[in-house]
């Protein structure tokens, strides 16, 4: 009587035993949910949340299991963490893929993914981007940041196959998705922006650029959109954006230099060579370089100070900096093989296991084949003999009428080509005379153009004879007049007039003759008007803060200009 009600109590508490775990293991998913949640708003806190759950997962189902996996692979993953192997995200993946929750297949997919990006094996990469933007398609329920942020990743990963077609289209589709959503649209915009930038397409480069500026503005610029702000300097500055360019420095000069984006200094520097301040991006390009530590970021920064130091004319450092670049691309190349080489390896050790697992398999259902074969192979023998005799005498006689056919039409074909050579002899024959009077034409125009090159050439020296006599005779009497008016300038005496300059080189040209012409041969090119003013101002002992006054302009881009004529004019510019 006793073991009876022992029993029956047993019995009747298995329910409310049972109802317990369930309640605790759903609150287990609930947490783990908690901290998925929080992984965008405090990482630090999700990682806590997610440490305090180890113990009790260990205890729980198989489901809470490979959920708290995926959990860590999201928390590693948000770290930089970079994974050894995908063994861990194709465990989740291999669990979620058969289950019905939309959910979590989509989250597996996607993170198994990134596990083959972070390991350079982007082919599988893209195809688990692609099965998790299928997946989240097919369903209401999917979760959204995470369908955004696998559009996101195969973007980038078409954008480094070069394939910018399809950069463009997934980009697209993130824009549609982040617009129903309202969560970092900024962001997908200027990505589109990006892919349009690729194909060349300026205008709606240009179109996506604004609408993300002014999205970020409602924001009022918060610290994590800092890189899509340098990259939107550059373009504005590339397509001669000027003013917006000028508005987005400014903010990003706000940021404490600790906060600010780790493109920062390059796209200031492109901004800079965008604008012609050589000096200024070259100083830029320097601090990027000595700062970056991947390849492709100091490639770029290789590849704009050749830029810079081309336009200068310094031949010697834009050679210079082309070998570091040479060297640069030499690295990029060795490291893409490498990474393929590992790709290979693995890819080996994965269809070895594979084969492995499927060698039991097939050897059940080889002996079932050898069975069925068998008979098979019998029965065909039978039909075969029978069928040979039929099919040898009728192809006997089909080989018979197909040679006779064959005869003839190889008679015609040979017809055919005799006439088509005769033609096409005829054709070079006459292809060759046209030849002879077009060498006749081009040999004529190359003389008529030489002769038009020395009339030009003449011309030019006379012209420039009669410009420099021109400006000796109207400065000669009033030489020293013109370079007291500028001193005057310089002391606040006196405004700047319209056409002080052409004034001052003719009394230069008067004062010291042959003076513009020397330095124009050191140069060996065309002097451009700020540099050639502040050459004419230190000729008449103008220093470099009085220049400042003369020109209007700011007392370092001054000091550039007079550091830069003493290199070109050297002893010129105090000799009498």
């Amino acid at each position: 009587m006793g073991k009876g009600r022992l029993i029956f109590i047993v019995f009747c508490m298995l329910p409310l035993l049972s109802c317990n775990e369930n309640k605790q293991e759903q609150q287990l998913l609930d947490s783990i949910e908690q901290a998925w949640q929080q992984c965008e708003t405090s990482l630090s806190e999700a990682q806590m949340r997610a440490k305090t759950l180890k113990d009790s997962v260990q205890e729980s189902s198989a489901y809470v299991r490979q959920k708290y996996n995926l959990l860590t692979i999201r928390l590693r993953d948000k770290y930089d963490v970079i994974p050894s192997s995908p063994d861990s995200a194709m465990q989740a993946m291999t669990y979620f893929a058969n289950r019905k929750n939309v959910i979590d297949k989509e989250r597996a997919y996607y993170y198994l993914g990134s596990a083959y990006r972070d390991l350079k094996d982007y082919p599988r990469a893209v195809n688990h981007f692609l099965k998790a933007v299928e997946v989240a398609g097919q369903s209401q329920d999917a979760d959204t940041l995470v369908w955004q942020n696998a559009l996101s990743q195969l973007r980038n990963l078409y954008m480094l196959q070069l394939n910018y077609e399809e950069e463009l289209n997934v980009g697209l589709q993130a824009v549609e998705l982040a617009r129903q959503s309202g969560k970092k649209l900024g962001w997908y915009l200027t990505d589109v922006a990006t892919a349009y930038e690729h194909l060349n397409d300026t205008l709606r480069c240009l179109q996506y650029c604004d609408q993300a500026y002014r999205i970020y503005q409602k924001e009022q610029f918060p610290q994590k959109y800092g890189g899509s702000y340098a990259y939107m300097l550059a373009i504005y500055s590339k397509y001669n954006c000027q003013e917006k360019g000028e508005a987005l420095l400014q903010q990003l000069l706000q940021l404490p230099e600790a906060l600010r984006p780790h493109n920062y200094e390059l796209c200031l520097a492109r901004f800079h060579e965008n604008a012609n301040h050589t000096d200024s991006a070259i100083l830029h390009y320097k601090t990027y370089i000595n700062k970056v530590s991947n390849m492709s970021g100091r490639y770029e920064a290789s590849a704009g100070l050749q830029r810079c130091y081309l336009q200068q004319g310094d031949y010697r450092e834009a050679a210079q900096w082309g070998c570091r670049l040479y060297e640069t691309n030499d690295s990029i190349i060795a490291q893409r093989a490498f990474e393929q080489t590992q790709r290979a390896r693995d890819a080996y050790l994965y269809y070895r296991d594979k084969e492995e697992e499927q060698a039991v398999i097939q050897r059940d259902e080889r002996i079932m084949l050898i069975s069925i074969v068998t008979v098979l192979a019998l029965l065909s023998i039978v039909l075969g003999l029978v069928a040979f005799y039929n099919f040898r005498k009728k192809r006997f006689m089909e080989e018979i009428v197909g040679k006779e056919k064959m005869l003839m039409s190889v008679k015609e074909e040979i017809l055919r080509r005799r006439r088509e050579l005769e033609q096409k002899q005829q054709d070079i024959e006459q292809l060759g005379c046209q030849l002879d009077d077009a060498e006749e034409t081009i040999a004529a125009s190359k003389r008529q153009m030489e002769n038009t090159m020395k009339e030009l050439e003449q011309r030019t020296m006379i012209n420039k004879e009669l410009t420099r006599i021109a400006l000796m005779n109207n400065a000669t009497e009033n030489a020293e007049n013109v370079i007291d008016y500028f001193r005057k300038v310089a002391s606040g005496k006196s405004k700047l007039k319209e056409n002080a300059w052409e004034e001052l080189m003719a009394a230069i040209e008067t004062l010291y003759p042959g003076f513009l012409e020397k330095v124009q041969g050191r140069l060996k090119r065309q002097l451009r008007e700020p540099l050639l003013y502040t050459i004419c101002l230190m000729k008449i002992g103008l220093k470099p803060v009085q220049i400042t006054k003369v020109m209007d302009a700011k007392i370092q881009t001054v000091w550039n200009r007079v550091k830069r004529a003493e290199e070109i004019c050297g002893d010129l510019l105090y000799v009498s």
